[in-house]
Order: structure tokens, then sequence, then C-alpha cells
């Protein structure tokens, strides 16, 4: 979407800007007007270092939608992110002996006058996004998907768009005059009149109106009016990275998804996940004898009453085997270190409550950082699992929702995901009852799949695990 890249190129342009802009002024103060030497000293290594912070700074969210607006909680991001990146820097400047810059002042000065500049300026863009690049928005079509849409597009104005009002396409009268601060008109209303006063430059229409012979003919003459068209389902999957509800259905999956094999994307993807996968294994071995005595020493009464306590055969005091249902619906045993005490699931769902039975002090630490995953490498080299994609749910599970959700198996089209794009945007994911906005990211994410796509959820990835803001 045109906002959404002109948002993220200026928030991106403007921070180098202010990264340069703060060398610039430590050079200035600490060698005078003479910057010809201290330059050439300074340009390579800090162009390093500043490539560094901005990939830190797209891990930590700060080009999605929701930092474009500088409120107290984007400012804090900010704050903790150069933290972070100023740790990078140190340990770059006093550790690599190509990075020869004296005196390490230097580096202090810049990082301080870094935290000024970028928090201003992003002070700054907030409004210039907010308001120099506004587009007044008139929805065609209304319903509930619509109206929500349009809702949240007021409640963040930092998105960049304004709606203008919602147009009525039925032959019946007006179901009700506004819904808040959105307007509804009617078709019978003179539009272009109404288009040119309010300054609309964008229309969305909702696939289904395409039918209305009626609704056509108006709207061909609107487009000679010079505003710009979009279908609904497009907008609302570039705005959310969902796929709305009401597009959901056969002749969706026959447009987008039949035929749609990406042999090129596949087999890099599959190379990656094994060399990741053989990383990582590395970093178990090195780990594993750590966390099996953290899991050992934590959990006395379960090593003593294995048998009594496990949920199944195969339930061990170490590792935790389920059956998950992979790609095409095969089943397969997905293993885990053991965060939970032994026969947990015995115990009932009880993970909204503050004192949960079934969780452990070590157990705990291992989930916080996502260390309980690590042996699911090994179902990555087997190929039962990627890095990437919908999250594997168990067997009664998928049939139940099946049954419930239309299309619900179309997600075991791709293999199931250690991480993937609805675990990086829903807070939880695992709930049933979330499963039909799952299932919505789950599309958007099988349908554009790439690996720009998966570059982007394992960077999210990584920000969630730093901050924290996972399981």
């Amino acid at each position: 979407m045109n906002q959404k890249r002109f948002a993220i190129t200026l928030l991106m342009l403007g921070d180098i800007t202010a990264l340069y802009a703060a060398l610039g002024i430590t050079l200035l103060v600490r060698y005078g007007t003479n910057l010809t030497e201290p330059w050439e000293i300074h340009r390579v290594p800090f162009a390093i270092v500043f490539f560094i912070w901005i990939m830190l700074f797209f891990i930590a969210g700060l080009y999605e939608q929701e930092a474009w607006n500088a409120n107290r909680i984007i400012k804090e991001r900010i704050l903790r992110t150069i933290a972070a990146a100023s740790v990078v820097a140190v340990l770059l400047f006093y550790l690599i002996p190509a990075f020869v810059i004296t005196p390490k002042t230097n580096l202090l000065t810049q990082i301080m006058l870094s935290i000024g500049l970028i928090v201003g300026w992003r002070m700054l863009a907030s409004v210039l996004i907010r308001n120099t690049s506004k587009t007044h928005v008139l929805f065609f079509g209304l319903s509930d998907e619509s109206i929500s849409l349009g809702r949240k597009l007021i409640e963040h104005p930092h998105l960049g768009f304004s709606v203008i009002a919602l147009v009525h396409t039925e032959n019946t009268p007006l179901p009700f005059p506004s819904t808040g601060d959105m307007p509804i008109i009617s078709l019978n209303e003179n539009l272009l009149e109404f288009i040119k006063e309010k300054k609309v430059s964008l229309a969305i229409v909702s696939a289904e109106l395409h039918s209305n012979m009626e609704l056509v003919r108006i709207l061909y003459s609107v487009l000679l009016s010079g505003v710009r068209f979009m279908d609904f389902p497009t907008y609302y999957e570039n705005l959310t990275g969902k796929i709305p509800i009401s597009r959901i259905s056969e002749v969706w999956f026959l447009e987008n998804l039949a035929g749609s094999r990406k042999r090129v994307y596949e087999f890099s993807k599959r190379l990656f996940d094994i060399v990741l996968a053989l990383l990582a294994g590395g970093i178990t071995i090195i780990l594993f004898p750590f966390i099996v005595l953290g899991i050992i020493l934590s959990t006395p009464r379960d090593v003593w009453h294995v048998r009594e306590k496990r949920a199944r055969p195969g339930d061990g005091i170490i590792f935790f085997r389920q059956q998950r249902i992979g790609k095409n619906g095969k089943p397969f045993y997905f293993i885990k270190f053991r965060s939970q005490l032994l026969g947990a699931e015995h115990m009932g769902n009880t993970k909204e409550m503050k004192d949960d039975p079934r969780q452990y002090a070590f157990g705990t630490f291992l989930r916080t950082f996502y260390l309980d995953e690590l042996p699911q490498m090994w179902n990555v080299l087997k190929g039962e699992m990627s890095l990437i994609g919908p999250r594997p749910e168990r067997p009664k599970y998928v049939a139940q929702l099946a049954e419930s959700i239309p299309f619900y198996s179309i997600r075991l089209l791709v293999p199931p995901g250690i991480t993937g794009w609805a675990q990086i945007n829903m807070k939880n994911d695992a709930s049933v009852e979330d499963a039909p906005e799952k299932l919505q990211y789950d599309l958007y994410y099988i349908k554009n799949r790439s690996l720009v796509l998966d570059l982007n959820i394992a960077l999210k990835t990584i920000w969630v695990i730093l901050s924290r803001e996972g399981r």
C-alpha cells in the first residue's frame, strides 16, 4: 500500500538522518570545523553500527503501523531498542580490533544525541504521517467488516486515513444515520458533489457490489473525478494482515490457492530450515545438560513418580511428546523440553489463572525464552515442521474446529511452524475461541508466503523473545 510504504520509508530515512546528524554534531564538538580526517576515521565503523541499529529497529517493530504514533509506549520502546543497540556498538568498538576509534567517549556522545534526535524526529514524523499524507476514504457497502475497519481507522489516526462516510448501496432506507463518527449516506445523494466537497481520494468497494449495474455506473462517474479505487478485501488485507471473513469461500481458494505451489520458494525455505535447525541443534546440545539438570532439580516428585503422573506412554521427565496434525492432515509427534509438571494435561486447562498449578519455576524460565522449543528442531530436520508456518494443533482440536469453522482444514496445506504470522500478531493464538481470527492470519500467510514474509516473521519473533511479550 502506498501509504504504508511512504510511512516506512519516511521513518527509516529520518532515523538514518538522525543517526548521522548525531555523529556529525559529535565530531563537530570534538574536533571543531576541520572534520575531513575525523570523518574518514569514523565513516566505515559507524556505517556498520548504524546498519545494525536499523536492523534492530526493524526487529523491535519500530516501522510497524503501531509505531507510527509516537506515544509513550513507542518512546519507551525506542529507548529500550537504542539501549540494546548501544550495547552492540560498545561490544564492536571494544572487542573488534578493526574498530580503532579513539576516544571511545565519541560513541557515548553519539548515543546520547541519537536518543534525543530520534525521539524528536519520531514525534515530528507522527504529525507528518497523520496530517500531510491524510487520505480521505469513502466505503461503498455497509457491513460489519467495513464498520469495524472504519472504526479502527478513526481510533488510529496515525495510519493516515480519514473515514468520510459509508455508502449504503441497497435500495432500502438507511438502517441508521451514522455509526459514531462515521456518517452513512445513500446512493440517492449527489455523490459527485459530496466527493468533491469532502476531497475524497480513495474509494473502497465491496467485491460483491460489482454485479450492481446502477452502482457500477455511479462508480464510473466517480472514477472520472480522479478518485482511486480499491476493492475491500485487498484494502482490508493490506491494512490488517488478515483475510476478511466475508471473502473466505470456495471461490476465494480457487482464485488464490489452486495451483499456487511455489517450488523455488519451497526449496529455498526447506534449505534454510535445515541449515538453521542444524545451528539451533548445536546450541541445544550445548545447553542440554544444564536444561536436564534444571528440570530434574526443579521437579523431584516427578522423577520419583514418573509412571503414576505421566499423561500417556512415552511422556517423560525431560521431554514432552504430543501428537499434532501436520501438512495435508498427516499426524506426527512433536517434542519439547518439559516446561510444565508431569501429567499437566490431567490438571485441566488453567492457562488464564494467575497461579497455574501446572507450572514450575524452571519451566517458566524455559517458556519465557522459548528454550523449551529447541527439541522441535528434530521435527524440522525430519520435515514434519518448518521454522515458520501455522501452529500445529492436536487431532481432537483439528476435528472440532474443522466442524465449527468453515475451511479450517485449508491451513493444513503447508507445513506447521514453530512460529508464524498468527503467533506474532495475536496475544493468545492458542485459544480455541480465537481460532476464527487465527484462521484469517493463517490464510494470509498461505496466500502471501515468501522468503521476505518469513524473514519479517523471524525478526518479529526475535523481538517477542527479547521483549518477553510471548507466552
